[in-house]
């Protein structure tokens, strides 16, 4: 119940944000969506591993999260990379808006694995992104794209589908 009240605090109250706070509310959406997505259970006891490519304010966020929370039976563990390429096995992959020209790159190179792709732009659900934040006048929302997501073997509840705005 805690965490369904946290997550309605964020989508109702807690979206309008400065850009010095954008990497806080993205760090807690995203631990949202970790947790409200089904995870293989070979994963099991594993490191819950995010991977953020392009954007050290949200890793830095991350990070602090990680210290304290976990998925599931999961601790979780924060990567980060420069470029989309070339990426080790994650869970979540986070595309830096500065990035977002790699994004059609990256979902080739992660067809066939279980990750969810999420997008710090507007619109890249179109190519391929999972998920994709759209921050508009101080407010964080998001796209979300059920068939991207089930592509890589995934399911998101359907909290987060009615939170998000669907596109197809």
């Amino acid at each position: 119940m805690k965490k369904l009240l946290l997550f309605g605090l964020l989508v109702f109250f807690g979206t309008i944000c400065s850009q010095a706070q954008m990497a806080k509310f993205q760090a807690l959406y995203l631990l949202q969506f970790a947790k409200n997505t089904s995870w293989p259970q070979e994963d099991n006891g594993k490191p819950f591993v995010i991977t953020v490519v392009g954007d050290n304010a949200l890793a830095s966020e991350l990070k602090a999260i990680a210290a304290t929370k976990s998925v599931g039976n999961r601790q979780i563990s924060i990567a980060e990379a420069a470029t989309a390429s070339g990426l080790s096995k994650s869970d979540i992959i986070f595309l830096g808006e500065s990035k977002s020209s790699q994004m059609s790159s990256l979902v080739s190179a992660q067809s066939g694995n279980k990750v969810l792709i999420v997008s710090g732009s507007k619109g890249m659900c179109s190519q391929g992104a999972g998920i994709s934040f759209v921050p508009e006048g101080g407010k964080l929302n998001f796209e979300i794209h059920e068939g991207n997501i089930a592509k890589n073997g995934l399911k998101v509840t359907p909290k987060i589908v009615s939170l998000g705005k669907q596109v197809f």
